[in-house]
C-alpha cells in the first residue's frame, strides 16, 4: 500500500482534451481497476478552462476540490465540498476558478458524451464534506461516500478510496487491508 503526496507533481501526468471543451486538462491516474471501471483520477484545470456545451455521459462522476473551485450547472464545487454526478447527469455552464485540482471518482465506461441533457434530465449535487455519510448508496450509483474523524488503524469489508483533505494524501486499500495514520478528517470512498 503507497500513501500518496497528492501535491507531489510526479504522478505520470498526461493531458486529455475532454469532451466538448476545446482545452486540454492535466491528469493522473491514482488508482484504477479497468475490469470494473474504477478509477480514482487527479486533474489540473488550465485557469481558463471552461465547456459551454451542454450534454451527458454514462460514467458517475463524484469530484472534490483540492484547490479552487468547479461550476457545473450553476453549482460551486469548493475545497471542503463533494460534486455528485450520477451516470448521465447534465452537465453544462463549465467552468473553474483560478488554479483549481481535482480529485474525482469515475465509476462506468469512459468516453460516451452525448450532446443535450440525458431523457430524462439528471442532476447534479453539491454536499458538504463534514463527518458523517454525505453520499449514501443509491440506485444506479456505485458504493457510497463517508466522512470519518480518524481511519488509523480501521480496516474496511469492501475496496476503498481514502483521502486526507488536509494532509493532502491518498491511499487505495483493498478489503481488510488496515488504513494508515495519514491524520485527521480522512473522506472514504467505498467501491461496492
Amino acid at each position: 500500500m503507497d500513501v500518496i503526496d497528492i501535491d507531489n507533481d510526479e504522478h505520470g501526468w498526461f493531458d486529455l482534451l475532454p469532451a466538448g471543451s476545446d482545452q486540454v486538462t492535466r491528469m493522473a491516474s491514482l488508482w484504477k481497476d479497468e475490469e470494473r471501471g474504477y478509477r480514482a483520477v487527479l486533474v489540473d484545470f488550465p485557469d481558463d478552462w471552461r465547456r459551454d456545451l451542454v450534454g451527458n455521459q454514462p460514467a458517475q462522476e463524484e469530484m472534490v476540490s483540492l484547490t479552487g473551485a468547479m461550476y457545473i450547472n450553476g453549482l460551486r464545487a469548493a475545497v471542503g465540498q463533494l460534486l455528485v454526478g450520477v451516470p448521465h447527469g447534465t452537465r453544462s455552464a463549465t467552468y473553474n476558478d483560478p488554479d483549481t485540482r481535482v480529485l474525482v471518482w469515475f465509476s462506468g465506461e469512459s468516453g460516451g458524451w452525448q450532446d443535450g441533457p440525458h431523457d430524462p434530465p439528471l442532476d447534479m449535487e453539491v454536499v458538504d464534506l463534514v463527518p458523517g455519510v454525505v453520499r449514501p448508496p443509491a440506485e444506479g450509483m456505485v458504493g457510497s461516500i463517508e466522512v470519518h474523524e480518524d481511519v488509523a488503524g480501521k480496516t474496511f469489508d469492501v475496496d476503498v478510496d481514502l483521502l486526507w483533505l488536509h494532509e493532502r494524501k491518498f491511499v487505495h486499500l483493498a478489503p481488510g487491508e488496515v488504513a494508515p495514520d495519514a491524520g485527521g478528517l480522512c473522506v472514504v470512498k467505498r467501491w461496492a
